[in-house]
């Protein structure tokens, strides 16, 4: 019933009893039907968070919410549809550091202005990396990786299934003083594969992606890239403890509506998903997959987006990232 209440801001028509005239109430929101756009397919880690918060809302606001898929251009195709929907509310961007932060550092000629063109509203979720390899790779830590590295007359190689893992891996090979080479892959299922199959050395993987591997005992993990452990490994330590400073990097999901949004329509969309991210069934999810809640406000989201935006900066410039 809460919930139902901060979703609705119900407003009481008044009764004027001069002239007998009835006030008409303004439009609650939501109203009506909502599309959450994701960048990302079906299956992803942006998803299946994003069907468990529409799910939420629909069960307890009772409007429909859709949840559309429009993969494509690193998220840009699915940023350029949002900006074509009316500042209303109701078409409601779930995305990640990809379009908020990334691209404008890959892309010679970004479409769009992630910050001029898109309001803040709440954080979801982060997601570290995973430093993997195979369990008989000849390094047990941080340390003997590193001079593994360095003893190789060849680079050793990484592979990466997404911009973030790509950007993890780019970080901790500049911050380590090491070289190696990068071998991309449309997915990060494909990557590890070839970690298991000895095609490649290593890999910054999702956890969510790693999970059963390293259940199973076919994945080993070095590190993780967040500032503190994961509850899913917490025998691996971070990066940071391991001896790496300056190599934290993760990935992370927040909501964003198009700029000339009504100011009282994110806050009320903001309570919504800050509401969804702070129940227990919520973050417990989160944990089963390596992620972690981020109960980011508009404002603290907002500064969060030009950190990380300074930080793909600095990635992208460091590794020599040829732009697209």
């Amino acid at each position: 019933m809460r919930f139902r209440v901060a979703m609705t801001l119900l407003l009481a028509a008044t009764f004027v009893s001069i002239g007998g005239v009835h006030a008409v109430p303004a439009e609650s929101y939501p109203s009506r039907r909502i599309n959450f756009v994701v960048p990302f397919p079906a299956g992803s880690a942006t998803d299946a968070v994003t069907r468990r918060l529409a799910e939420s809302i629909r069960s307890e606001a009772g409007v429909t919410v859709l949840v559309e898929n429009k993969p494509g251009a690193d998220g840009n195709l699915a940023a350029l549809s949002v900006l074509k929907s009316d500042p209303d509310g109701y078409t409601v961007f779930v995305t990640t550091n990809s379009t908020q932060a990334a691209n404008v550092n890959l892309f010679n000629a970004m479409p769009y202005d992630p910050a001029a063109d898109f309001m803040p509203v709440a954080g979801i979720m982060t997601i570290p990396m995973l430093l993997s390899v195979r369990p008989d790779f000849p390094a047990k830590n941080i340390a003997e990786f590193i001079a593994v590295a360095k003893s190789r007359p060849k680079p050793l190689s990484f592979g990466s299934g997404n911009t973030s893992s790509r950007g993890a891996a780019e970080l901790f090979r500049h911050r380590a003083g090491i070289d190696m080479q990068h071998v991309p892959y449309r997915g990060m299922p494909q990557a590890l594969t070839d970690v298991l199959a000895g095609e490649i050395d290593c890999v910054f993987a999702d956890p969510a992606s790693a999970q059963g591997l390293i259940q199973d005992g076919r994945l080993h993990v070095l590190a993780v890239t967040s500032a503190e452990r994961l509850a899913s490994v917490p025998d691996v330590p971070t990066l940071a403890q391991a001896g790496l400073s300056g190599a934290e990097l993760t990935a992370w999901v927040g909501v964003f509506v198009r700029t000339g949004t009504p100011s009282d329509v994110v806050a009320q969309l903001s309570k919504v998903v800050l509401s969804f991210v702070k129940n227990q069934d919520t973050e417990a999810y989160l944990q089963s997959v390596g992620a972690k809640p981020f109960p980011a406000g508009p404002d603290e989201l907002k500064a969060f987006e030009e950190a990380d935006t300074r930080r793909w900066a600095e990635i992208v410039e460091i590794a020599k990232i040829e732009k697209k």
